[in-house]
């Protein structure tokens, strides 16, 4: 019986993949070994790094696809071939930001290789991932959840990711990977979703993400490579696709200059 509710469950679930793959400077502290860098059982700003991941998300989902950081580009053949509307320009730091820390975007689905100037004031924690997938849309039965953090962790496990912070390798990446509470995924008017305003099921990622303690004034460099197989999703109760898998790949660039607040 809970086999027969579970397959209708993930039948009527809608299942969005969300793809995202000289010395430093710091004005606070940070872990030991990536100076900086928040220690992945930290809480920053009394938030776990866990639960950073769906504050990411709810900000990447809040605005809308023709002015998404996630689909910002340089370069005019990244339009190519696209489903989603990549567009070309400035890209704009600011948009959608508010509190102590400020978010950073990956690029998204199947990724391409970027370099944003960004413009970020003194103060500011910065979090962002290296490479995440996101999946949403089933209602809160555990069976389901299970299921989903499977397959999550199915397709995390292919990433290979790495970065550096002003020409420093950040090490020991794999202690950055979590995978987030479940939450009901709740979005405004013109979200990067393109749903009706309100709550619609449930949501969880997993991920690598970096969180890292303010800046000091002056310009910086976080560049990051990230991959994965793009696993596609099955029903556990018929055959899964066999190997090889396509392979995303991104690499984000930003050049960053922190200001002195006003």
């Amino acid at each position: 019986m809970k086999r027969m509710i579970l397959q209708t469950v993930l039948v009527r679930a809608t299942i969005v993949l969300a793809l995202l793959g000289g010395a430093v400077v710091w004005a606070g502290e940070g872990n030991a070994g990536n100076p900086g860098v928040m220690p992945p059982n930290s809480t920053p700003l009394d938030r776990s790094y866990p639960e950073w991941h769906l504050a990411w998300w709810n900000w990447a989902l809040s605005m809308p696809r023709a002015t998404s950081p996630l689909l910002n580009a340089d370069d005019p053949a990244d339009q190519i071939n696209s489903a989603l509307p990549v567009w070309i320009g400035p890209y704009d730091a600011s948009a959608g930001q508010s509190g102590p820390a400020w978010f950073l975007a990956e690029t998204h689905r199947n990724g391409w290789t970027v370099e944003r100037d960004a413009t970020i004031p003194a103060g500011k924690h910065l979090c962002f991932p290296l490479q995440n997938f996101l999946l949403w849309g089933w209602p809160p039965v555990p069976e389901a959840e299970a299921w989903m953090r499977f397959y999550l962790g199915l397709v995390l496990d292919t990433a290979e990711v790495a970065c550096e912070i002003d020409g420093v390798p950040v090490e020991n990446l794999q202690g950055y990977r979590h995978q987030s509470p479940a939450a009901p995924l709740v979005v405004g008017e013109n979200n990067f979703l393109m749903l009706p305003p309100g709550q619609h099921g449930m949501m969880v990622d997993d991920g690598y993400y970096l969180i890292l303690a303010p800046l000091s004034v002056g310009t910086h460099t976080i560049h990051w490579t990230a991959s994965m197989e793009v696993i596609p999703y099955w029903n556990p109760w018929n055959p899964p696709p066999l190997p090889p898998f396509p392979v995303a790949f991104q690499e984000v660039t930003y050049q960053i200059t922190v200001v002195p607040r006003r």
